[in-house]
């Protein structure tokens, strides 16, 4: 009970602060979309495809290994704060690194130079991001995930209104960039303070601990690199083998799954030391845990797939107020069942890595990479929107075969008990979806009948799983009254 506790509260910090960054990023897309145009959003992105690609690359890997270890008291025999030092002096290095092989791709591919510039300001965030990694690492693996919230969510409010205000005044998408930037270093210094004020700071450099460590993260970084890689490989053809209003159409699609991508991250972040602790304790907690993971996931995928299909072409008019945009309604739809197997693939993926299985995730990241190239060089030039959704549903699919065959040699998921509960809710939000279709009331109408029904269903839903109505009252009122 005291580890569920804690989990949820973790989860709870953690979905905070993701939340506020998604619904900021969602507002900066439909800002930049309607001040100054679907192409600039398109722009945008494409800037913003490079820098996530590069800080992944130069961060993930780092943060992963440091999580794993300090969660298994590897920082037990060093001084906490030496090992918090060299670790941020490594990830420093690395990330220059990146931010210098970022500059150089760019330049060399043929872009205009207002969008290289763009790509130039934004892909400068590598090097902040990746610092504060190293901070959010700690919080992490000691459970502290409360701070991460405290230093993000503040930052994130007032950056978006800052943007806003710029685009009101007339600024363009360098000075959005540029905004962007200063926030990540502000997060990062607060991070630091919020670590470092009951530390006693040890300034020693140890280079050989450095080397030490990021041989071990190699695999880290390896299985990184080729799943972003992967994730923003549709962009990158997209830009050159089409323009920057398709990627801003693509773009925008991506944006509107960002609450689940967000969602799922920060779940299986605040879950995966739990995961790493559940291995000392047998593989059918492990199965638990992973199948709880997959039945949340799959309780928010399936109904939004659903009323993708019924709503999807009225939401992107909304969020982004360009009549182009419900073009790309069926490429919506389409998309969307890729977050059903994601539902399956990031719990499957954090379980694996969880046993030091990390050989597995680099296969599957080679695999997909090559289907990706594959069926992407040939599918996207020559259908566009559609050839990327196509090969982001054949990568998603691949995805799943190999990691449901690697977990067999762990254990076997109950398909049917994982999709009891997110089948209930969809057979019980469709009719709610088809009468709101016919009625037709306006487009916010569906959106906060829809949103409120799902909340009861799941509110109600739950009730019953934890045993009903009597004993959840019950319980409340024992703690109540205790």
């Amino acid at each position: 009970m005291k580890h569920r506790r804690k989990l949820l509260s973790n989860s709870a910090s953690m979905l905070v602060n993701r939340v506020v960054q998604s619904v900021a990023t969602f507002v900066l897309s439909a800002s930049i979309s309607r001040f100054l145009g679907a192409d600039e959003l398109g722009r945008y992105l494409l800037a913003f495809s490079f820098y996530y690609i590069f800080v992944g690359i130069a961060s993930h890997g780092l943060k992963n290994l440091m999580i794993r270890m300090i969660a298994q008291g590897a920082e037990s025999t060093r001084n906490e704060s030496f090992y918090l030092l060299n670790c941020t002096i490594l990830q420093l290095i690395i990330s220059i690194l990146g931010y210098i092989c970022l500059l150089a791709i760019v330049t060399i591919l043929p872009y205009e130079p207002g969008t290289k510039l763009t790509c130039y300001i934004i892909g400068a965030a590598v090097i902040p991001f990746s610092l504060s990694n190293m901070t959010e690492a700690f919080f992490q693996s000691q459970e502290r995930m409360h701070l991460i919230a405290t230093a993000n969510v503040p930052v994130y409010v007032s950056r978006i209104l800052a943007m806003i205000a710029a685009m009101q005044q007339g600024y363009g998408v360098n000075t959005i960039a540029l905004l962007f930037v200063i926030s990540e270093t502000l997060i990062f210094l607060i991070q630091w303070v919020l670590l470092t004020r009951e530390m006693q700071m040890d300034w020693r450099l140890d280079p050989s601990f450095m080397i030490e460590k990021f041989k071990s993260a190699a695999s880290f970084f390896a299985i990184d690199s080729l799943g972003i890689v992967n994730a923003k490989l549709e962009f990158l053809i997209l830009s050159v083998a089409g323009s920057e209003l398709l990627v801003g159409l693509y773009g925008g699609i991506i944006q509107l799954m960002q609450p689940f991508v967000i969602m799922t991250d920060s779940l299986m972040q605040a879950a995966y030391p739990g995961m790493v602790k559940s291995v000392q304790e047998g593989t059918d907690k492990q199965r638990k845990i992973a199948q709880s993971m997959i039945g949340i996931l799959l309780s928010i995928a399936l109904p939004t797939c659903i009323g993708f299909f019924f709503f999807g072409g009225d939401l992107l008019q909304f969020v982004y107020g360009d009549e182009r945009f419900r073009d790309a309604a069926i490429i919506l739809t389409a998309y969307s069942f890729s977050r059903v197997l994601a539902s399956f693939n990031r719990p499957f993926g954090f379980v694996l890595m969880a046993n030091g299985l990390e050989r597995i995730n680099m296969r599957e990241g080679s695999v997909t990479m090559a289907v990706k190239a594959l069926f992407g060089f040939f599918l996207v030039p020559r259908y566009q929107l559609a050839g990327a959704v196509s090969v982001a549903l054949l990568v998603s699919v691949s995805t799943f075969l190999q990691f449901l065959f690697a977990l067999r040699r762990l254990f076997s998921i109950n398909f049917l008990e994982v999709f009891y509960y997110p089948g209930l809710i969809c057979a019980l939000m469709l009719p709610i979806f088809v009468g709101l279709q016919r009625l037709n009331p306006g487009f916010m109408i569906v959106l906060t009948t829809s949103t409120l029904v799902y909340f009861m269903i799941v509110g109600l839903i739950g009730v019953y799983a934890l045993g009903g109505p009597r004993y959840v009252w019950s319980k409340v009122a024992n703690r109540s009254s205790g």
